[in-house]
């Protein structure tokens, strides 16, 4: 009787045990499956980093924007948005930028930089005249802007420049967007 007593108990504590675990295991699958959590963001976590505003040598309209994610954790950009001064591009954001990541915008159609597929795709164009563009959160906090002032492009080129429609880069990715933190990409530096 008292062994009988004894396998009983050992079987229900074993039981138990199974079902902790795989209470624990499917928890465990839940929680990889959620997305990465939204935590409000300070200015140049994320910044904008290269901006393609007159296009390529093929077309002017292959304009793109590249945005980094400063962070050592990926950024959801669900309610987040990249604006022109003018309204034109105005970009609802959507995805996640991975840690240490980018993110591309491709205008109109995945076809602007040939070699990587776009994270989103955008409508307006931007002034090859200059303009400003604002990066917001959720909460409509300014995360980063590129050209605050609203002038020329700080950086990058048309068809006419040399390099010809050179993009716009920022050179310190952790430092503030003014002017002197931009330059024209000389196609070869990465």
């Amino acid at each position: 009787m008292k062994a009988r007593s004894l396998l009983l108990c050992w079987l229900v504590v074993s039981l138990l045990l199974l079902i902790g675990i795989e209470m624990l295991l499917g928890s465990t699958a839940t929680w990889a499956a959620q997305p990465p959590r939204q935590i409000a963001a300070d200015p140049l976590d994320v910044v904008i980093n290269e901006v393609a505003w007159a296009g390529s040598g093929a077309s002017s309209a292959d304009e793109w924007i590249e945005l980094k994610n400063n962070t050592s954790s990926p950024v959801t950009l669900i309610g987040w948005t990249l604006v022109a001064a003018d309204g034109t591009p105005n970009i609802a954001l959507t995805g996640t930028i991975p840690a240490d990541g980018y993110f591309l915008l491709e205008r109109s159609a995945d076809n602007a930089v040939s070699d990587i597929p776009a994270d989103q795709i955008y409508t307006g164009v931007l002034n090859n005249a200059g303009e400003s563009l604002t990066l917001r959160d959720e909460s409509l906090n300014v995360i980063d802007t590129a050209n605050a002032d609203g002038g020329g492009w700080p950086g990058g080129t048309t068809s006419a420049g040399s390099p010809p429609c050179a993009s716009m880069e920022r050179l310190d990715p952790t430092a503030a967007a003014g002017d002197a933190n931009w330059g024209t990409n000389d196609g070869l530096t990465r």
